[in-house]
């Protein structure tokens, strides 16, 4: 089948998807809950094979580093199961009585810190794939630059320019000119433009360095998923479970 055609679904059209995804789960939630699909979705047999489905991609990934299996129709389908098993537990869970009678005021917090947060940390990469764009280009000394280059070798033109106005090589640290603003740029370190742009050092040689311009506007996103599951995680370490006790107690 080739690979995922990522760039096709980029925005408006992923954004359209996710709402209808969204809402093609609520319906299956409010008028199909005892069908064999939703009560697999919210069975342990739905839950581990998911979660088993992506661990054994993150680890091929992983061992033979090859990236493309990110951009594959399985991995795809693999990661679409598991935000669909997650997004139905979360919808079951909001309201379900927990199995130790702990009071649903407490637990909603945590849940949907620890569930919601899971979710959007996923959702975020999955849904922005489209939208992300990579491009690179020659800085060269005192010469302002606008030309780039997309990963597939197009051509693209920037808004602003670029000057290269130093490179120290002991460090391996560039100075340059960004949109007429300074900065210091190193490998790792790289200088944020905007919210959702940052340039990169990849490169160096006589006549020149090598940036590269990231544009992920879901980047954002994918971080607050992240602080919400550390939160929810940190919220049930200090609170712990909460029983409630009977006179036979």
């Amino acid at each position: 089948m080739g690979g995922f055609p990522t760039s096709f679904f980029a925005f408006p059209l992923n954004l359209i998807l996710l709402a209808g995804w969204i809402l093609g789960c609520s319906l299956l939630w409010s008028h199909c809950r005892k069908s064999l699909i939703v009560r697999f979705f919210l069975s342990m047999t739905g839950t581990i094979f998911s979660i088993s489905a992506f661990l054994i991609a993150c680890l091929v990934i992983g061992f033979t580093g090859n990236r493309d299996i990110a951009s594959s129709w399985v991995f795809v389908c693999i990661m679409l199961l598991l935000q669909t098993v997650l997004l139905f537990v979360i919808m079951r869970g909001w309201r379900e009585q927990t199995a130790t009678g702990a009071r649903l005021g407490a637990v909603r917090g945590r849940f949907l810190l620890l569930h919601l947060g899971l979710l959007v940390a996923l959702g975020s990469p999955f849904w922005g794939a489209p939208d992300v764009q990579t491009l690179r280009m020659k800085a060269v000394a005192d010469i302002p630059i606008r030309e780039a280059y997309q990963m597939d070798g197009k051509q693209e033109w920037l808004s602003y320019d670029i000057v290269l106005k130093g490179f120290d090589q002991s460090s391996y640290e560039a100075l340059v000119e960004v949109d007429g603003k300074v900065a210091q740029i190193k490998v790792n370190h790289p200088y944020s433009r905007t919210l959702c742009e940052d340039v990169y050092l990849m490169g160096y040689d006589e006549r020149g360095c090598v940036l590269e311009i990231v544009r992920e506007p879901w980047k954002y996103g994918t971080m607050a998923g992240i602080a919400m599951l550390l939160a929810g995680a940190l919220l049930l370490f200090l609170r712990g479970p909460q029983r409630q006790r009977r006179v036979n107690d």
